[in-house]
Formats: C-alpha cells, sequence, structure tokens
C-alpha cells in the first residue's frame, strides 16, 4: 500500500506521541537574519528550555524522549488528529489497514482528559466484552488513566497475543464500575459480513461495512454477487449498516460510493494549497441494478463511512435511518519519515456533492431513530466537535443546504425515534433486538426504485 502522500480518513484515533529537534544548531545554521525572525525566535527558546531540562531536571532524560513529547505536543495542539508516529506506531498503522492486528478492538480517544471509546471492533475481544461506544476508561490494569497519553494508553492495552488485561470502566446509566477482563488477540477485521433478510416485499439484503480497510470495495463487491445469487437475482433492496464505522481509506471509500451510483459527485477535497484540491465523481455501473438503500449511522459513523453516506443520500440514491454521525470532516496526509517512522498532518477539509463541508455536524439521517429508550443518557453520544482542538466547520452555517431527498414510503411515519420501554435487551446475537435494524427492514420493504441522481455539485 502506498502510504506518501496517501490519504486517510480513519476516526481510528490512534494518534502518535510526537517529536521535534532541538534547535540551537537551526539557528547558527541560519545565521545572524535568523534572529531577527520570530519563528526562529521561537526556535531558539526550545533549544534553550531543551538544554536547560538536559542540565538541570531531577534525574538525566533521554534526549529522544525529550524531543519525541515536543513534537507530540506541536502537532496534537493543531487538531485531534495529526500526529506523529514513530517507527512501532507506523508500522502497527500499516498493519490495520489491511485489516489484521494484534489487540483489543477498540477504537478510542481522549476528550477532556478522559479516555474514551469511540467503537469496539465487531467481532473482537473488545465487542465480546461487552464494551459500548462512550464508555470511558478510568484504569488499566489497576493504574489511573488519568494524565496518560493516549498513545501511551494505546501502547498499554496492546500486548502478547493471549495475555490477559483489565479495564475499569464509567458507563452512562451505570452507578458501579464496570470491570472487565479481556484476553488478548490478533484482531483479524472481517471489514464485511452479509446476509439475506425475509420481508414480505421480498428478499433483503443486509450488508455490514465495519471499516474501510484495504479490501473494502472488493468484498462489498463480493457481499452484494454472493445476496444476488442466494436470492436468485431477486432483491427488493438492501441495507448498508455502517454504524460503528469509524473510516478509514479515501480511495475504499470513494470505490464503495461507486458501487452504487452511475453518476454525480462523490466527495471533493480542499486544503491550503489549491493546485491540491481534488474532486471525484462516480461512473457508470451500479453493482445492485438500482434496488432500494437503506443506510444505517450512528455517532460512531465516522470519517470514510460518512463520504459514502452523503454521497448515497445527496446523489438521493438512499435513505438514512439511525442518528446523527461523528462529524469528521478533515483529511489526513500519512508522510513515512526513513528510518524515523511517518508524520500524520491534517492536510484538506472534504466536502459532500451539497459543496459543503460536515465537519462538526455529521450526516443527518432521514429518519431518526435512536437505538436507547433513554436519550437522556449523554456519555456515548461522543463527536468530532467534543474532540480538543477539532475544527470548526468552515461554512459557517447551521447545516448544509441538501438536494431534495428521496420521497420517504408513507410508513416511515410509523417507525419511532427510539425503541419502546418494553423492548428486549440489545443481544448483539439476536439481530431481533436490533431495534435500529428492525425499523431499517420496515422501511426498506416499504421502499422503491429510486429515480435518477440529481444532487447539486
Amino acid at each position: 500500500m502506498k502510504l506518501r502522500n496517501g490519504l486517510l480518513l480513519s476516526g481510528v484515533f490512534l494518534a502518535g506521541l510526537a517529536l521535534g529537534t532541538a534547535t540551537s544548531p537551526v539557528r547558527h545554521a541560519w545565521g545572524q537574519e535568523a534572529s531577527n525572525d520570530s519563528t526562529y525566535q521561537q526556535l531558539s527558546l526550545f533549544g534553550d528550555i531543551f538544554e536547560r531540562i538536559k542540565a538541570n531536571y531531577v534525574v538525566d532524560p533521554a534526549s529522544d524522549k525529550l524531543v519525541y513529547n515536543a513534537i507530540n505536543g506541536m502537532l496534537t495542539g493543531l487538531d485531534p488528529h495529526s500526529s506523529y508516529m514513530n517507527a512501532k506506531q507506523f508500522a502497527d498503522m500499516q498493519v490495520e489497514t489491511t485489516g489484521q492486528f494484534g489487540g483489543l478492538g477498540l477504537e478510542v480517544t481522549e476528550v477532556s482528559g478522559l479516555l474514551k471509546v469511540i467503537s469496539p471492533i465487531d467481532d473482537t475481544p473488545a465487542f465480546k466484552a461487552g464494551i459500548k461506544p462512550g464508555d470511558i476508561i478510568v484504569d488499566i490494569d489497576g493504574h489511573s488513566t488519568e494524565g496518560l497519553a493516549l498513545n501511551d494508553a494505546v501502547d498499554k492495552m496492546r500486548g502478547a497475543v493471549g495475555t490477559q488485561i483489565t479495564l475499569t470502566l464509567k458507563r452512562s446509566g451505570d452507578d458501579k464500575p464496570v470491570v472487565v477482563t479481556i484476553t488478548r488477540e490478533i484482531i483479524s477485521i472481517q471489514a464485511v459480513k452479509s446476509r439475506l433478510i425475509t420481508s414480505a416485499a421480498g428478499d433483503i439484503g443486509y450488508i455490514r461495512l465495519a471499516s474501510f480497510s484495504e479490501k473494502a470495495d472488493e468484498d462489498i463487491r463480493k457481499a452484494v454477487a454472493a445476496l444476488q445469487k442466494q436470492s436468485g437475482g431477486h432483491i427488493h433492496a438492501y441495507i448498508l449498516d455502517m454504524r460503528g464505522n469509524p473510516g478509514g481509506l479515501l480511495d475504499q471509500a470513494v470505490a464503495v460510493s461507486d458501487d452504487f451510483l452511475n453518476s454525480g459527485e462523490i466527495v471533493s477535497t480542499h486544503g491550503r494549497h489549491t493546485q491540491d484540491d481534488q474532486v471525484w465523481y462516480a461512473q457508470p455501473g451500479d453493482i445492485t441494478n438500482g434496488a432500494p438503500i437503506v443506510v444505517m449511522t450512528n455517532e460512531g459513523t465516522a470519517s470514510a463511512a460518512e463520504i459514502v453516506t452523503a454521497a448515497l443520500q445527496q446523489n438521493r440514491r438512499a435513505v438514512v435511518l439511525g442518528t446523527r454521525s461523528f462529524g469528521k470532516g478533515s483529511v489526513q496526509t500519512v508522510v513515512p519519515i526513513p528510518g524515523n517512522g511517518a508524520l500524520r498532518l491534517t492536510t484538506a477539509l472534504y466536502y459532500t456533492p451539497s459543496g459543503k463541508s460536515i465537519q462538526d455536524y455529521g450526516v443527518t439521517p432521514d429518519v431518526k431513530v435512536s437505538d436507547t429508550a433513554k436519550p437522556q443518557d449523554q456519555f456515548a453520544d461522543l463527536r468530532e466537535s467534543d474532540l480538543q482542538n477539532s475544527f470548526k466547520n468552515p461554512t459557517g452555517v447551521p447545516a448544509p443546504a441538501l438536494p431534495s431527498p428521496i420521497p420517504l414510503p408513507a410508513v416511515a411515519k410509523t417507525i419511532p425515534d427510539k425503541p419502546p420501554a418494553n423492548w428486549p435487551a440489545f443481544d448483539a446475537t439476536k439481530p431481533e433486538t436490533d431495534f435500529q435494524l428492525q425499523m431499517a427492514i420496515k422501511l426498506a420493504a416499504a421502499m422503491n426504485a429510486p429515480g435518477p441522481s440529481t444532487a447539486s455539485n
């Protein structure tokens, strides 16, 4: 996989510890003129502080650690997604994008000093242990996470396959701490799962897309082909479930969007340098032959998953059901530094077919359906705007101006926005307990094939 200048839109927040260099040599190399430049005055300040720490700190700190932490501060102070990755972290990231790595299977971030779960990855140890989006990890193996840097926390949760780790969690709605002991495993992410669902209107093809690793497009195509074969070519509608999908590779988001579109803009990126701006359009060839599509989202649907959701919604190709998505509209460029890991730097914002950024806002569903009957629980509602130093939406408007949505079937008005009080507790092994999914099936069964794409570019 080519990562130099490659674009990532991942919501997997494994930011690296940053790095810098001592600056006195830099000042001297630039000569006397540098002293009159405020930038080099600041670099000189950094060098002076570095030297004072080395000379006077209570113990002699390793120089590479000081430099590493300095760049970490420089980058993480810019936005939540820019970071420096040392050689090990860069190698881990490369492995993660292939869909197989060691660990627990958690996407985490840091918010106001708290280590919060974005989402457990399907069928991983963390998922099987019942860890939920919005859980706060307060303790790792008996050690508090207060003040712990994000990457230090990630490193502590990784370890040899077969070893155990104990996490103490604060969960919304629970007065007592939740303690889980998990055995580390090789995490092999099955990005796509699919099955046929029988309805009165005909077969519905259910596709669960968990992440945008490098085979997402290939696996989506295989899933659709398999479903069509199982149904004898007679699928009434599809459900594309991207709840808890943290994103991933931009090229895979474009390819997956193109799988379901015959025309129209998919996404554009705009950065500091106009010559680097890009736009992607769909090419003819809808692999579902125009069947209706319901896209499922929640607050864990982020980044690349939001690109696909917005592209299908705004090109009038799909109806979105669930809750508002995460709202990550920034693009990171990964630049390897030979022998020293890689720099992950935010270089652009992405814009949906409507021409508006969804940074902070996310994608608003056409049919709002919560997975809980307790809307007062707010811990799980973690979104991009809650992260420290997150970008504000550059459009300065309360919501994107969208083209006319697909007309909803009459049954949409009968779908409640949350499960009734007597709805059974959610069990991942029992689809009938998944309220959002059941409402998506109800909606998909009532839908007719959409008309041609008419989104504004």
